[in-house]
C-alpha cells in the first residue's frame, strides 16, 4: 500500500512546499500501489481540490435584468474564487426593472445572453444547471395546457328515492379552478405584481349511488336561531356547500373565543361536523396550522363544554366525527391569536400588526350520522401526516359494500342520469376532477404558468420535453456532457393534487383493488366501516405518492439521460408537504440534494433546525445506499439580517451540513449583478445569504472559504461511508417529519442511514449476518421507527427474509397492515413468526465497537467516517465556541492516525496509541473547529507522542495604525487610528458607516530571528476577514477565530513591514444610507433591508495585533 511520509508540520507547514518532496519520494519508492486511497492524489487534490468538490452556486436572473457584461463579470469570479458551477433560475420576487432593457424569458434577446452564458460557462468548466421551471416551485410555465396542469377531485351529492326511475341532470361539481370544491386557488409565492386570470378545466370521473338508512337532518328545516361573538351570519350562507362565498367573524379580545351559535328550538343530536373558517398563512405548509378552533355545547345557553377539538389544517374545509351528543346550543368556536404579520409579509420584515385577525366562515354544519374524521386531508388534499391510528375493536358501521352501485355508464354527455332505482333512499355523489390552479413561481410575469400534473407521466414528458427544447434552442445545442449538463428539482412548493385523468386504473394497478365502491369515502363517508374506510384512504394517499416519483421525478430523469443530461433532486426539505417519500424522490437522481437553513431563518431560536440535517441525512442515505458519489444541499439560505453574513458566521452551518452528510454545497443563493454601478446589488428578495461579486468580502475572503469547503468536500467525497445502523421508518412518512424535533435515537458512537420501505425491499440484501447495500457498504443492525408499528405486508416479508438470514431488527413487532390489500391474519402470524425469533424485538442490541468514542470533553462532537479497504478517513467538528481538548478511540488498528486541517491545508502528525483493539488519538480543537483524522500509513509503532508547543507572547504592536480606505464607499482616503478600534467608533461618518476593505499598516522589529523557530502573528479580534502581508509577501487569510498566521517564512532581523487588508459587511454602510434620500446613498438594494436606526456591527481590526513564538 503507498505510504503518505511522515510530515512534521511544525514550523513553516505550508503544504506546497512539501508536495515536490513528496513527488520525489514517491518516485523513488518500489511498493506497489493498490487501489486504496492513493496518496499522491489524495494531498494534491486536497491542496487544490478538483471541480468535482468545489461548491456550486445558485445563480438567480431576477425579473429579466440581465446583460451580458454581468454575467461575463459574474463566471468569471466563480471560476476565479474556485466554485465549480451555477444553478441557474429566471425568477422574480418583486423585482424592479432597473437595466436599460429588459430580457424576457425565451425571447431572442434573453436566448442571446443564454447562449452567451453557456459558452462562456464551457470554457471556463463551470458546471451548468437549470431549475426544472422558471421560478423554483417545481414544474409549470405558460406552456402547460389546462388539461395537462394539477388536479384534484370534486364532487357533488344528491338523495333520491327509491323503486322508481329516476331520469335528470345531477348537480355539476365545482367547475372552478382552486385548492378544495369551490374554493379559489392557493397563491404560492407568486411575486406577481397583478393578478393572472386561472383557466377552467373539468371532467367526470365517475357516478356512484349508495343506499341510506334514512334521510340526513337538514338543518335548514330546523330552522335554529343564529347568534355570534360579532358580524351577521344567516343559516343558507352557513349551510349551501358553497365555500367561496364566506362571512367574516370580527375578532374578540386576544386569547378569546370568536363564535358562532345554533340555538334550536328543542335539543338535537348529532356526531359530526363539517367547518370552513381558519387562520391560514403563506408559511403554514412549513410550520403547520394553529389549533384553536373548538366544538362546543350548552343545555342553556351560558354553561358550554368542549365535545371536539377542531385541528388546524391547510385545507379549507375541516370535517370531524364524536359521540353522538344532543344538546339546545351548538357553537363553533375559534380563540383569537395575538397579531401577526402574515406569511411573505414577515420575510419582507413587515412590521407587527397592533389588531388581531379574525377570519372568513363559509361552513358550519352539523350531521347526525357520523364520517371520517379529517378525510379532506387524508383523501391528499394536504399532506397527511400518518398517525399511530389502531384499528378499533369496535369499528363504525357505515354502508355495506353491496348497498354501493357504479352508476357511471348510466350518466350522458350532458350529465343526465337514467336509473331505475331500487327501494329505499339513495345519495348519488358525482365525481369529477378540476384544476388546482398552482402555477410556477415565483417567476417573471412571461414565464408564468400552470404546474403540470405530477400523476400523469405523458404530461410531464410533454412538458419537460418542450421545456427542454426551448433552452436546446436557446443553447445553440451545447447540451449534455458539455454546457448545459443539469437541473435542479428545488424543494416541493406546488402544493396538492391527488386527481389525474387516470387514477381509477393506475389505483387498480398498484394496490390491486377497484376504487370505485369506495369512492363515497372521498367525500367523507363511512363504506364497510371506518377501519376499512380508513385503509382505503391509506392505499389512496400510497398511490398518489408513488405516482409523483414514477410519473414526476423518474420521468424527468428518463428524459434528461436521453439528452446525456442528469439531474440534482430535492423533496421535503421540512415536515411532510407532500404526499410522495423523500427518499423514493431521490433514489433515482443522479445526485440527490437536500436544504439546510442558517439558525432562526425560519423557525427562530439560535439552532439550526433538526429537520434539515434530516433532510441532508435524506439525501446522504440515499448516496450510500446505492453508491452515488455526491451529496449535494441548497446551502446556509438565510433570511432576515440582510448581508450580516461572512464565513466565520456561517462555518456552524456548513459544518453541520458536512456533519450531516453532506460532500456537495450549492450556496444558497449568487444572485446575477447586471450593473457594476449597483451595490450591494440585486437580491433573491429577502432571501440569502448574498454571495456575489459584489459581497464586500468577494476577493480574498471568498477564496479562502471555498478553498476550506473544497478540501473538506473532496475528502468526504472519498471511500464508502461507514456507519453501522439502518433506520427504517414508516410508510407513507417521510424523514423530516419524523426528524421535525430531534433525530432518530442511535446508540452512542454509532451512525446510521435511513431507508425507506420501498428502497429496503429493493435496495438491501443480506449477507453473512449484516445488511448489504447495492452500494456495497453494509450495516450492522436494521432499527425501526415506532411508525412501523403499521407495516405493509410485503415490508413485514422483506424482514422475515432479513431475520431469517441472520440480522439483527431492533424495534417493536407491528401490529397491523394499514392496507386494504393485505390479509389481516397472513399479517399478525407472519409478525408473531418474526418476532418470535431471538435476532429480532425491542432487546436486541448492537454488539460491535463504538466507532468513535469520545472522552475527557464535554463539548459535542460530531463525526463523519469515509473507509476504502483498510484506509479510514474521519472528519470531527467542535459544535462550540469554546475551544477543547479531547481524547478520542477510533475502531482503527495498525495505522498511524494525522491530522489533516482543510481551513490550512496543512497536514500534521499527533500523538496516538494503540491498544485493545482502538487508536486513542489526543486532539484539540479552536472554537467551532473541524478538521480530518486520516488513518493510511501503517503505524511503525504502537504510539507515538508529539511534544506540545507553547505559546510565548513576543511583542505586542502599540505604534499607531494608518489605514486606508476603499475608494468610492464614502470614506475618506486615509486616517490613523492612535489605538484600534472599531470603525464604528470613529466621529467621521464616512468611516463610522464604512463598508468594504481598509488596509491596516505598521511595521515592528525583529531583534532575534532564531532558525528553526515558528513565528505567529496574533490579530486578536477581527471583524471580519483578515488579508495578511509580511514584508510584501502574502501570508494568507484568516476568517475566523483565532486569528492567527504563521509568518515564519517572512520574516527578516531588523524592521518589518505589515499590511493587514481586513473586510467588513455590507450592513453599516446599508444603515448609514437608510438615513439619507436616495440621490445620495452609496448603496443599492431590491428593497429595504434597514431602516437606518439600527445598531451597527463592529468594524475592522480590533486586536491587539501580537507576535508570538512557539517553544
Amino acid at each position: 500500500m503507498l505510504k503518505i511520509p511522515n510530515l512534521n508540520m511544525k514550523g513553516c507547514t505550508k503544504l506546497f512546499l512539501i508536495i515536490p518532496i513528496f513527488i520525489l519520494i514517491i518516485g523513488c519508492q518500489d511498493d506497489s500501489v493498490d487501489d486504496e486511497f492513493t496518496g499522491t492524489d489524495l494531498i494534491q487534490n486536497f491542496q487544490v481540490p478538483p471541480n468535482e468538490a468545489k461548491p456550486r452556486v445558485w445563480w438567480h436572473w431576477m425579473n429579466g435584468n440581465v446583460t451580458k457584461n454581468g454575467i461575463r463579470k459574474d463566471l468569471e469570479w466563480m471560476h476565479r474564487t474556485g466554485i465549480g458551477g451555477f444553478q441557474n433560475f429566471d425568477a422574480n420576487l418583486f423585482t424592479p426593472v432597473v437595466v436599460e432593457k429588459k430580457l424576457v424569458f425565451m425571447e431572442p434577446d434573453w436566448k442571446d445572453a443564454f447562449k452567451f452564458t453557456t459558452e462562456l460557462a464551457d470554457s471556463l468548466n463551470l458546471e451548468m444547471a437549470i431549475a426544472g421551471s422558471p421560478g423554483w416551485s417545481v414544474t409549470g410555465g405558460p406552456w402547460v395546457e389546462p388539461k395537462d396542469g394539477m388536479k384534484k377531485y370534486v364532487w357533488s351529492e344528491i338523495v333520491v328515492e327509491g323503486g322508481q326511475l329516476f331520469e335528470g341532470k345531477l348537480p355539476e361539481p365545482p367547475k372552478q379552478t382552486g385548492a378544495f370544491q369551490n374554493v379559489g386557488a392557493e397563491e404560492g409565492m407568486s411575486m406577481q405584481e397583478h393578478e393572472r386570470e386561472l383557466p377552467e378545466y373539468y371532467n367526470d370521473a365517475a357516478i356512484v349511488a349508495f343506499k341510506i338508512e334514512q334521510t340526513p337532518i337538514s338543518l335548514p328545516n330546523l330552522q335554529p336561531k343564529i347568534t355570534s361573538s360579532a358580524g351577521k351570519f344567516d343559516l343558507i350562507s352557513l349551510t349551501d356547500s358553497d365555500l367561496h362565498q364566506s362571512i367574516f367573524l370580527p375578532p374578540s379580545q386576544v386569547g378569546k373565543d370568536m363564535w358562532i351559535q345554533y340555538e334550536f328550538s328543542t335539543p338535537q343530536a348529532f356526531s359530526s361536523y363539517s367547518v370552513t373558517g381558519a387562520y391560514h398563512n403563506a408559511l403554514e405548509q412549513f410550520n403547520g396550522s394553529p389549533n384553536n378552533r373548538t366544538l362546543l355545547v350548552s343545555d342553556n345557553g351560558e354553561n358550554f363544554r368542549k365535545i371536539a377539538d377542531i385541528p388546524g389544517t391547510l385545507v379549507p374545509q375541516t370535517s370531524g366525527t364524536f359521540p353522538k351528543t344532543t344538546a339546545k346550543y351548538w357553537r363553533f368556536a375559534i380563540e383569537t391569536l395575538p397579531p401577526a404579520t402574515s406569511g411573505i409579509a414577515a420575510m419582507f420584515g413587515a412590521p407587527t400588526p397592533t389588531e388581531p385577525d379574525g377570519i372568513q366562515v363559509a361552513e358550519f354544519n352539523l350531521f347526525d350520522t357520523p364520517r371520517i374524521s379529517l378525510f379532506e386531508q387524508k383523501a391528499g388534499f394536504a399532506a397527511w401526516r400518518e398517525k399511530p391510528f389502531i384499528s378499533s375493536d369496535n369499528p363504525i358501521v357505515g354502508v355495506s359494500m353491496e348497498n354501493v352501485i357504479d352508476l357511471t355508464d348510466k350518466m350522458n354527455s350532458n350529465g343526465i342520469l337514467n336509473w331505475e332505482v331500487p327501494e329505499g333512499n339513495w345519495k348519488v355523489i358525482r365525481l369529477g376532477y378540476s384544476l388546482t390552479g398552482r402555477e410556477n413561481h415565483p417567476a417573471s410575469p412571461e414565464a408564468t404558468g400552470l404546474e403540470v400534473d405530477k400523476l400523469d407521466a405523458d404530461a410531464v414528458r410533454k412538458y419537460i420535453n418542450t421545456y427542454l427544447d426551448m433552452y436546446k434552442d436557446a443553447t445553440g445545442g451545447l447540451m449534455g456532457d458539455k454546457g448545459l449538463g443539469y437541473m435542479i428539482l428545488d424543494s416541493y412548493e406546488a402544493g396538492h393534487m391527488n386527481w389525474t385523468h387516470n387514477m381509477l386504473l393506475e389505483f387498480q394497478k398498484r394496490r390491486g383493488y377497484d376504487m370505485t365502491p369506495w369512492i363515497p369515502v372521498l367525500a367523507g363517508f363511512i363504506i364497510g366501516d371506518s377501519n376499512k374506510s380508513e385503509k382505503f384512504l391509506w392505499d389512496f394517499r400510497k398511490t398518489i405518492g408513488e405516482m409523483i416519483v414514477d410519473n414526476h421525478y423518474d420521468v424527468i430523469g428518463e428524459e434528461l439521460h436521453k439528452r446525456g443530461m442528469k439531474r440534482y433532486t430535492e423533496s421535503h426539505e421540512g415536515g411532510r408537504i407532500y404526499l410522495a417519500d423523500g427518499m423514493d424522490v431521490k433514489r433515482n437522481a443522479d445526485i440527490p440534494m437536500s436544504a439546510m437553513w442558517t439558525p432562526g431563518s425560519l423557525s427562530g431560536g439560535s439552532d439550526e433546525e433538526v429537520r434539515s440535517e434530516a433532510d441532508i441525512r435524506e439525501a446522504s442515505s440515499v448516496a450510500n445506499i446505492y453508491g452515488k458519489p455526491y451529496v449535494a444541499a441548497e446551502s446556509m439560505t438565510a433570511i432576515q439580517n440582510a448581508f450580516s453574513w461572512h464565513p466565520e458566521k456561517l462555518k456552524r452551518t456548513a459544518d453541520l451540513e458536512l456533519a450531516s452528510g453532506l460532500n456537495r454545497f450549492v450556496i444558497h443563493t449568487s444572485v446575477h449583478q447586471p450593473l457594476d454601478d449597483k451595490m450591494p446589488g440585486f437580491s433573491l428578495g429577502p432571501f440569502g445569504q448574498y454571495f456575489s461579486r459584489q459581497e464586500t468580502w468577494s476577493g480574498a475572503g471568498a477564496k479562502a472559504w471555498i478553498d476550506y469547503l473544497s478540501r473538506s468536500s473532496y475528502l468526504l467525497q472519498q471511500g464508502q461511508n461507514v456507519a453501522d445502523i439502518l433506520y427504517l421508518y414508516g410508510e407513507n412518512d417521510n424523514v423530516t417529519l419524523i426528524s421535525t424535533e430531534n433525530l432518530p435515537n442511535i446508540p452512542e458512537g454509532h451512525e446510521f442511514d435511513f431507508t425507506s420501505a420501498t428502497i429496503l425491499k429493493e435496495a438491501i440484501f443480506a449477507e453473512d449476518g449484516k445488511l448489504k447495500a447495492k452500494s456495497g457498504v453494509t450495516y450492522k443492525m436494521l432499527q425501526l421507527d415506532k411508525g412501523t408499528q403499521r407495516m405493509t405486508l410485503s415490508t413485514l416479508q422483506k424482514l422475515k427474509e432479513l431475520a431469517d438470514a441472520g440480522v439483527k431488527i431492533k424495534g417493536a413487532k407491528p401490529y397491523e397492515t394499514p392496507s386494504l390489500t393485505d390479509d389481516k391474519k397472513v399479517f399478525k402470524n407472519l409478525a408473531e413468526e418474526v418476532w418470535a425469533k431471538p435476532n429480532v424485538g425491542e432487546q436486541v442490541v448492537l454488539e460491535v465497537a463504538k466507532d468513535m468514542e469520545i472522552t475527557e470533553t464535554n463539548h459535542k462532537i460530531l463525526y463523519r467516517h469515509r473507509a476504502s479497504g483498510n484506509d479510514h478517513i474521519y472528519w470531527l467538528n467542535n459544535r462550540s465556541i469554546d475551544p477543547t481538548d479531547a481524547k478520542i478511540a477510533f475502531r482503527v488498528t495498525g495505522k498511524q492516525p494525522k491530522k489533516w486541517n482543510p481551513q490550512t491545508g496543512e497536514i500534521s502528525e499527533v500523538s496516538y496509541s494503540i491498544k485493545d483493539g482502538k487508536t486513542w488519538v489526543d486532539l484539540n480543537f479552536v472554537s467551532w473547529d473541524a478538521y480530518f483524522v486520516l488513518f493510511i500509513d501503517d503505524a511503525i509503532s504502537d504510539s507515538l507522542t508529539i511534544q506540545e508547543q507553547q505559546v510565548e507572547p513576543l511583542q505586542t504592536l502599540t505604534d499607531p495604525w494608518n489605514i486606508e480606505f476603499q475608494e468610492n464607499r464614502g470614506a475618506p482616503v486615509s486616517t490613523i487610528f492612535e489605538n484600534l478600534q472599531s470603525l464604528t467608533e470613529n466621529e467621521e461618518k464616512g468611516i463610522k458607516f464604512f463598508s468594504g476593505t481598509a488596509s491596516y499598516t505598521n511595521t515592528f522589529t525583529m531583534t532575534d530571528f532564531k532558525e528553526g523557530t515558528t513565528y505567529q502573528l496574533d490579530l486578536g479580534d477581527v471583524k471580519n476577514i483578515a488579508e495578511v502581508f509580511v514584508n510584501g509577501q502574502n501570508m494568507g487569510t484568516v476568517w475566523k477565530a483565532p486569528f492567527v498566521l504563521n509568518i515564519t517564512e517572512a520574516l527578516k532581523l531588523g524592521e518589518n513591514s505589515l499590511k493587514i487588508n481586513v473586510t467588513n459587511l455590507w450592513v453599516n454602510r446599508l444603515i448609514g444610507d437608510a438615513q439619507k434620500e436616495s440621490e445620495d446613498r452609496i448603496t443599492f438594494t431590491t428593497m429595504p433591508f434597514y431602516q437606518g436606526n439600527e445598531d451597527l456591527l463592529a468594524s475592522g481590526l480590533l486586536g491587539p495585533v501580537n507576535i508570538n513564538v512557539l517553544n
